[in-house]
């Protein structure tokens, strides 16, 4: 874990994402050794498979309570979505805490694909309310996986999407 944040601090990052829950307590040593943060990032996960649990927020939320607050989630809305989740209640579950976002907008609940913001179940508008209500100040991550190879299109609808609300 040392290396990654000696990483981290030559390259100038302001935090770094991960999955390594049983890592906590040596996270958080890291985190205020060399003030960056670090967030969890979430994949899809299900009540059926009990052994990984960083998809749920409620569980980071209390792996992160009474942590350093440079502690929280890299929140991944689409992921969420694939759970069956609601991105902007997940949001507020983690209130205060979110360190990233990648931001998805997906066709349906479940497995679904990609769409461009604001044309998906993800409801892109609320998320972005959500974080700016929270006073959000990281970084948001457009992550398109769908039309791999061509989806340059679809992207720029997305950063248009972003722009346009920040107007």
């Amino acid at each position: 874990a040392r290396k990654v944040f000696d990483f981290a601090r030559k390259m100038g990052m302001r935090a770094i994402t991960t999955e390594s829950a049983e890592a906590i307590n040596t996270i958080e040593k890291l985190v205020k050794e060399y003030d960056i943060a670090v967030g969890f990032h979430n994949h899809p996960g299900n009540m059926s498979a009990p052994d990984y649990k960083v998809w749920n927020p409620y569980y980071i939320a209390g792996l992160v309570a009474g942590r350093d607050p440079r502690i929280g989630a890299a929140a991944e809305t689409g992921h969420w979505q694939t759970c069956g989740l609601k991105p902007v209640e997940c949001l507020r579950v983690l209130k205060g805490r979110i360190i990233s976002a990648h931001l998805k907008d997906k066709k349906a609940f479940g497995p679904s694909h990609d769409v461009p913001y604001g044309e998906g179940v993800g409801d892109m508008k609320a998320c972005l309310d959500e974080l700016k209500a929270q006073g959000f100040n990281g970084n948001i991550s457009i992550e398109y996986e769908y039309n791999w190879d061509n989806n340059v299109p679809e992207v720029t609808k997305c950063i248009e999407f972003v722009a346009k609300y920040g107007k």
